[in-house]
């Protein structure tokens, strides 16, 4: 799939971003958005081709953005940076949504790319900013048709952030769960001599605390964590599904390829750059128990991963053995061709 064209519009918009319209913003103090209850989401920007979207672009650490229902809306930030802005970090910013709709706009069609536009949550967006330590939360009946991205950095990195996914939500087809995300085209920065984006894998995290979860797919996530409630959860149940009709792996990060612009490396060079930016991720999957369980249980097998297409893992993560007050759990992974299985033992102790 080839993201090119929406990789263009997303720089526009960041560098378009003119601030905040409410007063009293304080750039290094955290807001607090809650939409419908603040205002409209076209009021929320400033910025015309953002006349449906939702953020925080005079503040970039510590914000919080609510949407709890009211009309849809095409984009939700935790924090935005306005083009002209030189802002060297955006942390710690924290999107909600609970019931809220984010819908797509239409498509983007040229050549051979169609795809959709609008409907994302970005824990927070940059140009060539560090982008760290932001969480996205999706849960109650909320709907999202487009793409989430824990965070977003054009040419810098976007680490240690964190999707979080509980209630009952629905996804799109075509929607794609992101730890972080950068320019799919590596080229030099304004240094000249530092190539990016830098890293939007390190660190970022997705964790699960509901069933039947089902998007196309997750990319640049270094940590997968399935918080299960056992009142919940039974044998065979599916936790999250993934509908890549090319098949899933997890290990693989998004692809990312070389600027036309750097023109004057060497085959050789390019291709060493390529195989670097594109190197497996060092994945760790962990399984949490929500709550203390009822009853001593025995082998119940649930599907923490499935892709129909194919799910590839190049190894089983480590089998669990935890000890909390008054019991145990185990939990021994298996897999086939299209599943990551958990089997689940829990023993209470005298």
């Amino acid at each position: 799939m080839n993201y090119s064209k929406a990789e263009t519009y997303t720089k526009k918009v960041l560098l378009g971003i003119t601030g905040f319209v409410f007063a009293g913003m304080n750039i290094f103090a955290g807001e607090t958005l809650t939409y419908p209850k603040d205002g409209k989401a076209d009021r929320a920007l400033g910025y015309q081709k953002l006349e449906n979207s939702l953020g925080i672009s005079g503040s970039y650490e510590g914000n919080k953005v609510i949407v709890n229902a009211g009309p849809a809306i095409e984009r939700v930030f935790g924090a935005a940076q306005p083009g002209k802005e030189n802002i060297e970090i955006m942390k710690k910013n924290t999107v909600i949504i609970d019931g809220g709709t984010l819908a797509t706009n239409g498509r983007w069609e040229r050549e051979n790319e169609n795809i959709p536009k609008g409907g994302s949550i970005y824990g927070a967006g940059g140009q060539a900013t560090l982008v760290t330590e932001n969480t996205v939360i999706i849960k109650g009946t909320s709907t999202v048709e487009g793409n989430v991205y824990g965070g977003y950095s054009h040419r810098g990195s976007a680490t240690y952030n964190k999707v979080i996914i509980e209630g009952t939500p629905k996804f799109g087809t075509e929607t794609i769960l992101f730890g972080g995300r950068g320019s799919r085209s590596t080229a030099l920065k304004e240094d000249k001599k530092t190539l990016a984006p830098l890293d939007v894998i390190t660190g970022n995290t997705l964790e699960i605390k509901t069933k039947n979860v089902t998007v196309n797919d997750i990319k640049n996530f270094e940590k997968i964590i399935f918080n299960l409630s056992l009142e919940e959860i039974g044998k065979n149940d599916k936790i999250l599904t993934l509908t890549n009709n090319k098949g899933v792996d997890l290990e693989k990060p998004e692809t990312v390829g070389v600027s036309k612009k750097l023109n004057a490396l060497t085959e050789e060079e390019k291709n060493k750059i390529i195989k670097e930016k594109n190197k497996d991720i060092s994945l760790k999957i962990d399984v949490f128990l929500q709550n203390k369980p009822m009853k001593n249980m025995k082998n119940v097998k649930v599907v923490l991963i499935n892709a129909k297409e194919g799910l590839r893992l190049s190894k089983l993560p480590k089998n669990i053995n935890k000890t909390e007050k008054n019991y145990k759990y185990q939990v021994k992974f298996e897999k086939d061709k299209e599943n990551l299985y958990g089997i689940i033992n829990v023993t209470f102790l005298k």
